[in-house]
């Protein structure tokens, strides 16, 4: 038999935990909905961890890049230096950020110049000295490009030895290459450079040369251009909108830049078409399309949905380059890049749930014509 005094005692347990039930509950269930309501407020960007291009264009020659159609302010020598050291960079894998690490390393040794001269025997857009490589192969703007990313003769390290360099400032950077009796140099290169790379003219190095996209005048064209000025912005979680990068919160503190749909945001908003905010909202507004990019356009919008996400959730969106490819914000500790071919990855065959043209009643024109 239970003693009386026991059988009090955990009658009264019981009401002091069902009172404490009573109170946190309810609490703990809206904490729960509020982390749900401002997963979606970000469109999901970041809850899947969607893969870095790092480039990658097989098969592009980088040597004798056209010089025509520089950005402005650069000599036709300096722009087809510049679209050289993005053409091998890309054709290396390395991520967008290392070809503004490099075009500021150039700028800063050389003025982006290819010259025959330097500081004793340094040579060539890098200045690169006669321990990395012969006189002809420093002079090659291609294979100079080629050594700074993936080092010297003599084991010098190239950029990509160079662990977290995605972390480090470009001047960090590009002094743990050049080892350059003034370290910070480089820093006053940075904006410039990090503009220079953005500029869809060097971006056409290896792969947008002929795009049809950079001069049709169409809105998904100008869409995709204003993405492409954005290559190299940090990834903010919650951050960008339709001026611009801001600071995101929560995961992305700190961070001056743009998530998956904000991109899409500002990119669409430069071309005359505002869009919601974040992805599963911009899904809603979009003409859906066949999963065929013989029909895709430039512009056209990607929606990644996994298995485990909620129906009509779509965890990230990316655009269209209208060549094979999308520029996206990938995920946290990344920038805006380029994924060049990217139905040949198995990640996007397998979570690319649809194709959308924007031009749907739910997007907003301001005097351009809706569309690809």
């Amino acid at each position: 038999m239970v003693a009386p005094l026991v059988v009090a005692g955990r009658a009264l347990l019981w009401r002091r935990v069902r009172r404490l039930l009573i109170a946190v509950l309810p609490l703990a269930v809206v904490a729960a909905l509020a982390v749900a309501l401002l997963l979606a407020l970000v469109g999901g960007s970041g809850s899947q961890e969607v893969p870095s291009a790092g480039g990658g264009c097989p098969g592009v020659a980088v040597e004798g890049v056209s010089a025509s159609g520089g950005p402005k302010g650069l000599t036709a020598e300096q722009a087809a230096n510049a679209k050289t050291i993005v053409a091998v960079g890309r054709e290396l894998h390395v991520p967008s950020y290392g070809w503004v690490v490099a075009v500021a390393t150039a700028m800063q040794e050389s003025n982006l110049r290819n010259i025959p001269y330097g500081d004793r025997d340094s040579v060539g857009l890098f200045q690169q000295r006669t321990a990395w490589g012969s006189a002809a192969d420093r002079l090659a703007p291609a294979k100079s490009a080629r050594m700074f990313y993936t080092g010297g003769g003599q084991g010098q390290p190239g950029l990509v030895d160079i662990a977290g360099f995605e972390r480090m400032s470009v001047t960090d950077a590009a002094q743990a290459v050049q080892r350059s009796a003034f370290p910070n140099a480089y820093a006053k290169w940075q904006r410039l450079a990090t503009q220079v790379v953005a500029s869809p003219t060097v971006l056409s190095a290896a792969c947008y040369a002929n795009a049809a996209f950079l001069s049709d005048g169409s809105a998904g064209g100008k869409a995709v251009a204003a993405a492409l000025t954005q290559v190299g912005v940090p990834y903010a979680w919650g951050g960008g909108g339709p001026d611009g990068p801001t600071n995101g919160f929560g995961a992305g503190a700190g961070v001056l830049g743009f998530d998956c749909s904000s991109l899409m945001q500002y990119a669409w908003h430069r071309a005359g078409v505002d869009l919601p905010r974040v992805a599963s909202a911009q899904a809603t507004v979009v003409q859906r399309l066949p999963l065929d990019p013989k029909v895709w356009r430039a512009g056209d919008l990607v929606f990644l949905h996994a298995a485990g996400d909620p129906p009509d959730y779509f965890h990230h969106v990316a655009m269209y380059d209208g060549q094979g490819g999308i520029v996206h914000a990938p995920r946290p500790g990344l920038t805006v890049e380029v994924v060049h071919d990217f139905m040949t990855v198995d990640y996007y065959k397998r979570e690319v749930a649809f194709v959308g043209r924007v031009g749907g009643s739910g997007s907003s024109a301001r005097g351009v014509a809706n569309g690809g």
